[in-house]
C-alpha cells in the first residue's frame, strides 16, 4: 500500500502546498491520498502499516528559494524536530513518536517545497504554485496508475522546480 499525505493549511498561502499535491493526485494514482495539518499521531496514523507513505510539506528555508523541493528518504536524512512551517510540532517529533510505537511505514519519503508566504490567506505564489504541479506530474509518472507505473528512485538531492 502507497499513501500520499499533503501536510499544511490551505488558509496560511503557501502553506497549503502539500494539500494542493493530493488534491492534483486525486484520480491520477492508485494510492492513498491523506492531508493533515501535521500534528504527529495524526501522521503516524494515516502512515502506519504503509509500504511507502510520501509525505509532502510546504518549509521555509533561509536563504529561501521559493519552490525549491528537497526530497529526504526518512531513514536516512536527520529531519528537524522542531517545525520549519507553521505546525505545532515537526515531522521529526511524527518520526520519533512513529518508531517509539512501532507504526512506521516500511520505507518514508519527504517531499519538502520550499514557500515564500505563510501568511494568512489563500492561494500559493506562482513559484509554489509551478512546484507544486511539478511535484504532483511526478508523483503521478511514477506511482502506480492504471496504466502502471514505478517507485521512485532514491534521491537526496534538491531539486529546483519553477
Amino acid at each position: 500500500m502507497i499513501t500520499v499525505i499533503g501536510v499544511g493549511n490551505d488558509f496560511r498561502r503557501d502553506d497549503g502546498a502539500g494539500p494542493a499535491v493530493v488534491e492534483a493526485l486525486r484520480g491520477r494514482v492508485e494510492a492513498g491520498l491523506a492531508v493533515t495539518d501535521g500534528e504527529p499521531a495524526r501522521l503516524v496514523a494515516l502512515w502506519a502499516g504503509a509500504d511507502l507513505a510520501i509525505v509532502v510539506d510546504a518549509v521555509r528555508a533561509d536563504p529561501p528559494a521559493p519552490g525549491r523541493v528537497h526530497e529526504l528518504d526518512a531513514e536516512t536524512a536527520a529531519l528537524p524536530a522542531r517545525p520549519v512551517t507553521d505546525h505545532a510540532l515537526g515531522l521529526g517529533d511524527a518520526v520519533a513518536l512513529g518508531r517509539a510505537v512501532g507504526q512506521m511505514p516500511a520505507r518514508l519519503r519527504v517531499l519538502a517545497i520550499e514557500g515564500a508566504d505563510f501568511g494568512f490567506g489563500q492561494g500559493l505564489t506562482s513559484s509554489v504554485a509551478a512546484a507544486v504541479g511539478a511535484v504532483a506530474d511526478r508523483l503521478a509518472g511514477a506511482l502506480p496508475s492504471r496504466q502502471g507505473g514505478t517507485l521512485p528512485a532514491d534521491d537526496h538531492t534538491a531539486r529546483r522546480n519553477g
